[in-house]
């Protein structure tokens, strides 16, 4: 007579029910970290995009000469003579100034105030305003 012995180990079954849960988790996750990556990118520029104006100011005082940042596409701007890119998921929006210029006391040269509005795939926005005196303000629209 032979005695059944108990094996140990997994089934087919039991393979494919944690392979079936493993993959409902990753399709529900792989939107999410997308979403959170254009996010990221946006936070990122808009930051970018605000040191580069403060550095602008700074060095139009401490020249006592204009300086510009220029934006030149939806996706390219121009600081301190150099090339910028945003990141793949960001563009400017078409309401975004295309010029501020600062003069030797730090405040735009035309007087008026100017705004560059960046936003990602997801239709997430920010806005950089830059006030006539110089200063600036993000907001998260």
């Amino acid at each position: 007579m032979t005695s059944l012995r108990c094996k140990r180990g997994y089934t087919m079954v039991d393979m494919a029910v944690v392979l079936l849960l493993i993959g409902a988790a990753m399709g529900t996750s792989g939107p999410l970290s997308r979403r959170m990556v254009a996010l990221y990118q946006l936070n990122t520029a808009t930051q970018t995009l605000a040191a580069d104006l403060s550095q602008a100011k700074i060095r139009a005082i401490q020249s006592n000469a204009l300086e510009a940042v220029e934006r030149e596409s939806s996706r390219d701007y121009r600081a301190a003579g150099y090339p910028r890119r945003l990141p793949g998921m960001v563009r400017f929006d078409a309401e975004s100034a295309e010029t501020v210029v600062f003069n030797g006391l730090g405040a735009v040269s035309d007087g008026a105030s100017h705004r560059f509005v960046l936003v990602n795939l997801y239709g997430e926005a920010r806005e950089i305003v830059i006030y006539a005196a110089g200063g600036h303000e993000v907001r998260k629209l």
